[in-house]
């Protein structure tokens, strides 16, 4: 049996997987056994894959529809018989010694969750976006400095089988891009685990995210994951800021802060800030905004939200 399991979602991107199970094999060791574990998220046409190309033993786990990431890596989930399970992207690459990283550094036994380190391809162009997406998450904490929940990504992360079982997996309420992995550390947290870096276990973020893609995910996590999350506890209110970019319904106590927030993050401002940005991306833009455009996308998604809740209502 091997003692770890890199579990994989994929949708339609073949090439993706390909390109990170070929990096997997090319640091194969054997006596550091893992298997790998790709879950087809209805894909259409379905990924092929054969398993004899490869060192280590693949399952491929197809799905019929596509059910989201949350549904897709509890399939493949039920397939893991290690006791360590390595979530990691399609469009990862992994560097020589990521396994056997995370293998030195986590006690299956133990509710400690482990946090790769992740930056962009060296063929990947250099821009103030990049910079800024690599420096945020536990990049911006100091080495000995506690990492919260809302840093945990499952894009390369570690967490013993034991633990996820416990807490029951992903939620599959939330489908959108980006929900899972916070709803899933916080029930996580809950259950007594902490989360560690593991700076050796390294991976190449294979291709190049443009801000409008950014921001137009960031406006679709707040308008479709963050109204789940509010449901599922109201601590992701205020962990999220809610509280002060959305509408008043999520608003604590009224105060100048909100109002200037709320302010300044009307489409009228942001957008030109958007448009301003996107014309001189080669520039040393602050990493503040970034903030600014991704909190602003979030407050988009919000007033949405909640006009899409009000009709309803």
């Amino acid at each position: 049996m091997a003692e770890i399991t890199v579990l994989m979602p994929t949708h339609n991107r073949p090439e993706h997987v390909t390109a990170a199970l070929e990096a997997l094999a090319g640091q194969f060791e054997r006596e550091v056994p893992f298997s790998v574990v790709v879950v087809d998220d209805g894909s259409v046409p379905a990924v092929e894959l054969d398993p004899g190309l490869y060192p280590f033993r693949l399952i491929l786990r197809r799905l019929e529809k596509n059910c989201g990431r949350s549904a897709a890596r509890n399939a493949g989930l039920a397939l893991v018989d290690s006791p360590l399970v390595v979530f990691l992207d399609d469009d990862m690459r992994v560097l020589p010694g990521f396994i056997r990283a995370f293998r030195e550094a986590m006690d299956p036994a133990e509710r400690a969750v482990g946090l790769g380190s992740v930056c962009f391809h060296p063929d990947v162009p250099r821009d103030a976006l990049t910079r800024y997406l690599e420096t945020r998450g536990i990049a911006k904490l100091r080495a000995n400095e506690p990492i919260p929940f809302r840093y945990f990504l499952t894009y390369n992360s570690a967490v013993p089988t034991f633990l996820l079982r416990e807490v029951g997996g992903f939620s599959e309420r939330v489908r959108a891009w980006g929900g899972e992995d916070i709803e899933l550390a916080w029930r996580l947290q809950k259950h007594g685990a902490r989360f560690v870096r593991v700076p050796q276990a390294r991976a190449y973020h294979a291709h190049r995210r443009r801000l409008e893609d950014v921001l137009s995910l960031s406006e679709s996590f707040a308008r479709e994951c963050m109204p789940v999350l509010f449901d599922e506890d109201p601590v992701f209110i205020t962990q999220l800021r809610a509280d002060l970019l959305g509408p008043n319904q999520h608003a604590g106590k009224s105060c100048w802060k909100r109002g200037a927030i709320r302010f300044l993050t009307t489409p009228g401002i942001s957008h030109r800030v958007e448009v301003l940005v996107k014309r001189h991306l080669g520039a040393r833009w602050p990493m503040w905004v970034f903030d600014y455009l991704i909190a602003s996308a979030w407050r988009r998604g919000l007033d949405q939200a909640f006009a899409r809740r009000e009709v309803r209502e």
